[in-house]
């Protein structure tokens, strides 16, 4: 009965049925979840006295009188007199016929609203409750429902209330009794009553949280049952000669910080068991994944297996070649780029060398996930940015392997831990929190419109000792809509200019993948020193001489994008700057975010505050896939409450039980069981 159509209820027909739509209500459920964004509390009552404009007010008192008037336009409207103990206050109604009749000298009401003042004080269109009518709704504390056009409270509250009586006694139990208990309620109808009709709004919060944790229990049992169901399932058990990390570590010309060190070590236990590895490597840019990410991939290959590395772009991809192979192939390991820009006969080579074994690493973009891409002793299977890709086409590339092969996301952009817990629940996580030494630091200039001219000549200076450069715009192409600064067209008038000695260059996502290899191998070599760009550069590119970057219109990015930006500055050693250019119509909002930028360099700090400011769909990039629609829980606001749902769901086994309350709330499986 749950899942019944709402448009079936009596009331609500096709208009209705629309206008709900619009807020997710589809069934019956659905109207039973659509719980209140606040309350309004009357039993606080200001005597009239008090009154200020522009306040939230009660007042109780008793009609004196009500009459008709008309305005200059021939539109009538009902004021109505209130008076009690202490003055009297006007009631004003332009749509009244509803209310015409019952306004009359002697009634006794509440009148709720805000404070005006036309003339004398006064509230326009208050809610009422009628004190002395019989089967008047004299609750005092009334819900506050989010609303579409065409849909009041008074319509929401009257249409919950009639499934209320109808429906909340058939709602199946979802958290222990003893947790119900704790928050204070004795079962699920109550809670789900309450949420929507409490008696004070400190119940109603409490009920909210209390759907909240359940939400967030439901879904973290599917995390946790998708992890169990992964560790049944046969890995690969790797056995490397003795002494193999120690070897990798010493042949590199640097040493690895503590961290690297420690999740190697973890990294290489996973690879051990015959458990398929299923683990998150975060870390800050900067922070050494690649090179974790190659040892990896040597542990795999002197166990006589393949490795694949998967990155979001060709200029990632081959950035990911260059380094890798670097620090693999003079250990005899072979290594290959595959990419949608890959020549046919190049290609061609690379597939027979994974057939015949002779390539132990093969690194590409979406390029490795095609069919004909035959990957027969795969072993260990990394992705970077996960987020760029879908979920579906990891699914392509490790499903139907016995034994499974071990698999590691990488990610250089920060994410909270809340929103890690909710994603990436089901993999292992590791941190990388340590930042190598010798990188220079990066100074961080918000500037405004009429400052383009001092960071230019700035930019001039450093572009002249040999230093490179990139400005970032968030537009490729001019905009009718928007009227923002793009990258071709600036990159046009740069580059007649006294920066066009220089060399500029312009990077965009919409180019060939050759054209981008050719113009990044350009800026790499020193052959262009300025890269007109958008986002694309965000990861992938490693060029130390790089120490200026000029963000335009910078407010119009996101915090942990622009962190991204940053961090492809200041790789080589020395200070670099990088100056966030705000628009004219910034606002206090935007010049807000941007202070964030201002005042850490910690991506993670970044990434909280992201979340508070953006929300959980638009941090990472992850708006695409990974995050359910939760309907009451809030990943801000209930973080305490994310952290006691994943304790209590890895202590149960109720994930069958829970599959069609997920389905109910979600709408689906959003996770493929992998």
């Amino acid at each position: 009965m749950l899942k019944t159509d709402v448009r079936y209820l009596k009331g609500i027909g096709p208009v209705r049925g629309r206008q709900l739509s619009r807020l997710g209500i589809e069934t019956i459920y659905d109207l039973l979840l659509h719980v209140p964004r606040d309350y309004h509390d009357r039993r606080s009552i200001t005597p009239i006295l008090n009154l200020v404009p522009g306040k939230e007010v009660n007042v109780s008192g008793t009609v004196v009188s009500s009459v008709y008037l008309k305005s200059r336009n021939g539109k009538r409207r009902l004021e109505s007199i209130v008076r009690d103990d202490t003055g009297e206050v006007k009631l004003t109604f332009f749509h009244f016929s509803y209310i015409a009749g019952r306004l009359k000298p002697g009634v006794r009401i509440v009148a709720s609203g805000k404070i005006d003042f036309f003339g004398t004080i006064s509230i326009v269109h208050p809610e009422l409750i009628f004190l002395d009518e019989p089967g008047s709704d004299t609750r005092l504390v009334l819900p506050l429902y989010p609303l579409t056009a065409g849909l009041t409270q008074g319509i929401m509250r009257k249409l919950i209330d009639t499934v209320l009586g109808e429906y909340v006694s058939k709602v199946p139990a979802i958290l222990p009794p003893e947790t119900l208990i704790s928050m204070g309620f004795q079962n699920r109808s109550e809670v789900i009553r309450k949420v929507h009709f409490p008696d004070d709004p400190e119940e109603g919060r409490r009920a909210r949280r209390t759907l909240a944790l359940e939400e967030l229990f439901v879904h973290q049992s599917l995390l946790n049952y998708v992890r169990t169901q992964a560790a049944k399932r046969a890995g690969i058990n790797m056995n490397p000669p003795d002494g193999s990390l120690a070897e990798f570590i010493n042949g590199l010309p640097y040493s690895l910080t503590g961290a690297q060190n420690s999740i190697l070590e973890v990294i290489a236990a996973d690879l051990r068991r015959n458990v398929p590895m299923r683990r998150l490597l975060q870390g800050d840019v900067g922070s050494g994944k690649t090179v974790v990410a190659a040892a990896a991939c040597s542990l795999c290959c002197r166990s006589g297996y393949q490795a694949v590395l998967v990155a979001p772009t060709e200029v990632l991809a081959s950035q990911h070649y260059r380094t890798v192979k670097g620090m693999l192939e003079p250990a005899g390991i072979r290594c290959g780029l595959l990419t949608g820009g890959t020549k046919t006969s190049q290609r061609r080579d690379l597939l027979e060398s994974l057939l015949d074994g002779s390539l132990d690493v093969l690194i590409g973009t979406h390029a490795v996930f095609e069919e004909r891409v035959v990957i027969p002793e795969m072993g260990l299977c990394i992705i970077d940015e996960q987020h760029k890709f879908g979920v579906e086409q990891r699914e392509k590339l490790l499903s139907e392997r016995e034994p499974s092969p071990h698999f590691m996301l990488m990610s250089a952009t920060p994410i909270p831990r809340t929103l890690a817990m909710t994603i990436y629940g089901d993999l292992d996580i590791s941190v990388l929190d340590e930042m190598p030494p010798g990188r220079g630091r990066t100074t961080t200039r918000i500037m405004n419109r009429d400052s383009r001219s001092s960071v230019y000549e700035f930019l001039l200076n450093r572009i002249g000792r040999g230093e490179r450069a990139y400005i970032i715009y968030p537009l490729r192409e001019a905009s009718e809509e928007l009227d923002l600064k793009d990258a071709a067209t600036s990159y046009e008038i740069l580059k007649r200019g006294p920066l066009g000695n220089f060399g500029v260059g312009l990077l965009t996502g919409a180019m060939k993948p050759e054209d981008k290899l050719e113009v990044t191998g350009k800026f790499i070599s020193g052959e262009i020193s300025i890269l007109v760009s958008t986002t694309v550069v965000e990861v992938g590119l490693d060029v130390p001489q790089a120490t200026v970057m000029v963000v335009t219109h910078a407010e119009r990015f996101g915090l942990s994008q622009l962190h991204q930006l940053r961090g492809r500055i200041g790789r080589g050693g020395g200070d670099s700057w990088c100056f966030l250019m705000k628009s004219e119509d910034c606002g206090a909002e935007g010049a807000r975010r941007l202070a964030v930028l201002d005042s850490t360099d910690d991506g993670f700090r970044i990434a909280e505050q992201d979340l508070q400011l953006r929300g959980p769909g638009e941090v990472a990039g992850t708006r695409q896939h990974g995050i359910p629609a939760f309907r009451i829980a809030s990943l801000i606001d209930d973080s305490d409450l994310l952290e006691k749902a994943a304790s209590m769901a890895a202590g149960s086994d109720l994930w069958e039980s829970l599959r069609g309350e997920y389905i109910l709330r979600f709408r689906g499986l959003d996770i493929l069981e992998l």
